[in-house]
């Protein structure tokens, strides 16, 4: 079996994290690295990682993800935040800085705004109101997550995928400990949590390509 498949059929979602063991700063930087290269739709990469390390706000975590143990056992628990469509408009920093990076003249601002402009028809077109925009972006942020869960177990590294939180109590620590982060510019995807399992998974249980797969 090649190492991909051996990281596909290691990964689990492990509930209990062994707390006495720490993930290295090599194999965390290779976990975000993973994120960080994802692709995304129209290479706006969307996505903002938060990496928390400190137990007492791991524990603070855990009370708003409904006493979830996983949260406050892991070595790094990072939440994977979504720009929301306020982040894509004509004036928007972001935006324009992402446009800006595929310009032969990153100092042409005629030729920003034709490209943000492009951006922005499109959206209009396809994504017509912020909420649809919003969901867009979010789910950009699962291509990154399962990327980095699938990094994590190429490197013996346990992972979790946690989507039940309270979205509303989980913003407002991050803005009391975060300055420059507002949640009115950003929405919560997706938690992963990253450590060391505690206790053997279970045998994974997956239906056969020939009950999931249509050839036409």
């Amino acid at each position: 079996m090649d190492k991909l498949s051996q990281a596909f059929n290691f990964r689990h979602a492990c509930k209990q994290f062994d707390e006495k063991k720490k993930i290295t700063p090599d194999d965390l930087n290779a976990i975000l690295e993973a994120g960080r290269s994802s692709p995304s739709s129209f290479g706006m990469e969307p996505w903002h990682f938060v990496v928390v390390d400190n137990p007492e706000l791991k524990k603070q975590l855990r009370a708003i993800c409904y006493d979830q143990p996983q949260v406050s056992s892991c070595s790094h628990f990072i939440i994977v935040l979504y720009r929301k469509a306020n982040q894509f408009t004509g004036q928007s920093n972001y935006l324009r800085s992402v446009v800006t990076r595929g310009l032969a003249n990153k100092d042409d601002q005629t030729a920003i705004d034709i490209a943000c402009q492009s951006f922005i028809n499109y959206c209009t077109q396809e994504m017509d109101s912020d909420i649809a925009i919003d969901h867009w972006s979010e789910m950009q942020c699962y291509i990154a997550s399962t990327n980095m869960m699938t990094a994590a177990a190429y490197h013996g590294i346990d992972s979790c995928a946690i989507g039940g939180f309270q979205q509303d109590r989980m913003i407002q620590i991050l803005e009391k400990n975060i300055p420059q982060f507002s949640g009115q510019s950003f929405g919560i995807a997706l938690c992963l949590a990253f450590g060391y399992r505690v206790n053997q998974p279970k045998e994974h249980i997956r239906w056969p390509l020939k009950k999931i797969c249509t050839f036409l």
